[in-house]
């Protein structure tokens, strides 16, 4: 509850905005993303299922889309030709709420061809994965033994962030490659000959042991960022575990074992899932099984910095799937201590989802989980089309069916649950010429009928303004503030206070008219909105922020 202000006194509304009632929200609340493998429609879907907004392209995905922090989509497509591996894509786009393409970046020639996954870093740059493309006379030359080659290709994975510079252009600033970091003992007359089990920090060549006949070696399918340590961990089901490198580095200290934060260089600070991977196992020791969506767990959330994997493949009887939540053996510092002669734990995951039927919930391949802010796990169970949300007990309070496309399969990569209820259509207006700029709130159909008030600072978003158990992410007092609570839908506003329509939707504007506000340039302009049970006249939903900058 907060003190009433003589602002907040104006109107009557501004009195409701004060009544505390905050209904507990189960399941976990926000809209979830996700584009269908056969689709080239990409969906957001409320807790009810309803579609409550969609995105259409000229290409499939290929294969994840999220949504970056100021609601622009990122979304990986298929470009026609060149490589077809399973999970390739081909390029990076960026689109607008609207649908408007911000970013259509081609990755796919000669040299390489991206797939599967791509994240946004805080920069505002992106990490995805390529595959480059090589010869099996570039495998035999690093240590491979030819008779284990079933084909005239070598397809390894490297990992490549991306700047933005244009429209339809990118520089790369930094890579990584698999292939820089080899060990193996089959040929003396190589640099990298040693004892496999001796350098846990670099991957065998020769495992495994055979590969399909289009020489695809890895088969890396998701990559995740750590903002604490800046490591990057890189998920390999060909092999059956995954590994974490230090991002730190500049491309060339990538390439080899020394520099960046670890001192390291780009040899692995930690693997997991399967010590027969480098030397130090069998059979009997691998843990994880053509694993996907294997991603760190984001800071702020319960278990920040663990590793949650989906475990496509668990022996039975029945086969059938898991999800796993694995708390990686880092230190203070971002190291990974490691024994001679020893192996990375855990022995074992903290935490373990497994189906009340096992059998029921099984997924040969794609498929992902999210930890929620509230401690639950979204789960997507890719090949039955089948998005469902549990407990860290277990109890599943949520579940969809994919049911798109109308013709054709219904599987699903992945789905990623946001609580990402404003988009505004520019970040900055010009006060020489001014502009309207438009606002799409989107709370979800649990919020239809819920009146909308659209305020805004110019004081910044943190520490916010508690109401009724909601945090709205603008700084008070402010006379902006003041302005837009006291007089909505008067210019420049319009539309700023009203109703949400069935599906909890609704548009407003801001108007800055041309030569009125030079006095303001510089100056940034945070907007959020709250949703209103018109009942209880309590506040139901504080939305995210979005920023304004007027510049000259």
């Amino acid at each position: 509850m907060i003190q009433k202000t003589p602002a907040l006194a104006l109107t009557p509304l501004a009195l409701g905005l004060l009544i505390a009632v905050a209904p507990a929200q189960t399941p976990q609340r926000g809209l979830t993303l996700f584009n269908p493998n056969a689709d080239t429609n990409t969906y957001l879907i409320d807790n009810s299922g309803q579609v409550v907004h969609s995105w259409a392209f000229g290409q499939m995905p290929g294969n994840t889309v999220y949504l970056e922090p100021d609601g622009t989509l990122l979304r990986c497509k298929q470009v026609a030709g060149g490589l077809t591996l399973g999970g390739f894509g081909g390029g990076i786009q960026r689109a607008a709420f609207d649908g408007t393409l911000t970013w259509d970046l081609n990755l796919a020639n000669a040299q390489i061809h991206q797939h599967h996954d791509a994240i946004s870093l805080p920069n505002g740059n992106v990490l995805t994965i390529v595959w480059e493309r090589l010869s099996a006379a570039d495998a035999i030359a690093a240590g491979r033994n030819p008779s284990t080659l079933a084909g005239p290709n070598w397809i390894p994975d490297a990992i490549v962030e991306y700047r933005q510079t244009g429209p339809s252009t990118g520089v790369e600033v930094w890579r990584w490659r698999a292939m820089d970091h080899l060990i193996q003992d089959f040929d003396p007359t190589k640099a990298n000959f040693g004892v496999v089990a001796d350098h846990p920090e670099r991957l065998d060549i020769n495992f495994p042991p055979t590969g399909p006949p289009t020489g695809e070696w890895l088969h890396v399918n998701s990559v995740s960022y750590d903002p604490v340590f800046d490591q990057v961990l890189i998920n390999s089901p060909f092999r059956g575990e995954f590994w974490i490198v230090d991002h730190s580095t500049t491309t060339a200290e990538a390439a080899g074992s020394t520099g960046g934060n670890s001192g390291k260089g780009g040899d692995l600070l930690y693997r997991w899932g399967n010590p027969a991977a480098h030397g130090a196992g069998t059979v009997l020791d691998q843990k994880l099984f053509n694993q996907h969506g294997t991603k760190f767990i984001e800071p702020g959330r319960p278990g920040a910095g663990n590793v949650l994997v989906f475990n496509n493949q668990v022996a039975g009887p029945p086969l059938h799937s898991e999800v796993w939540e694995l708390e990686r053996q880092a230190d203070g510092t971002g190291a990974y201590p490691l024994a001679p002669g020893a192996i990375w734990g855990p022995a074992a995951p903290v935490w373990t989802y497994v189906a009340p039927n096992p059998g029921d919930f099984y997924s040969g391949f794609l498929s992902s989980a999210q930890r929620q802010p509230n401690g639950d796990t979204l789960v997507t169970s890719g090949t039955q089309a089948w998005l469902f949300e549990v407990t860290n007990a277990g109890a599943k309070v949520w579940e969809h069916f994919n049911t798109f496309p109308a013709v054709g399969g219904k599987m699903v990569f992945r789905s990623t649950r946001y609580e990402h209820y404003l988009w505004s259509d520019a970040a900055e207006v010009s006060a020489a010429s001014g502009a309207t700029v438009g606002f799409d709130l989107l709370a979800g159909s649990d919020f239809a009928g819920h009146v909308y008030l659209l305020l805004g600072s110019a004081s910044g978003t943190s520490p916010g303004l508690p109401i009724d158990g909601e945090l709205l992410p603008l700084v008070t007092p402010d006379p902006y503030f003041n302005l837009t609570l006291g007089q909505p839908n008067v210019a420049p506003f319009a539309q700023t206070l009203g109703v949400l329509d069935g599906q909890g939707r609704a548009s407003a504007s801001l108007t800055v008219p041309a030569g009125a506000v030079g006095a303001l340039v510089g100056v940034t302009l945070d907007h959020a909105f709250v949703a209103i049970d018109p009942v209880g006249f309590a506040v139901s939903l504080a939305s995210n922020s979005q920023s304004l900058t007027i510049v000259p």
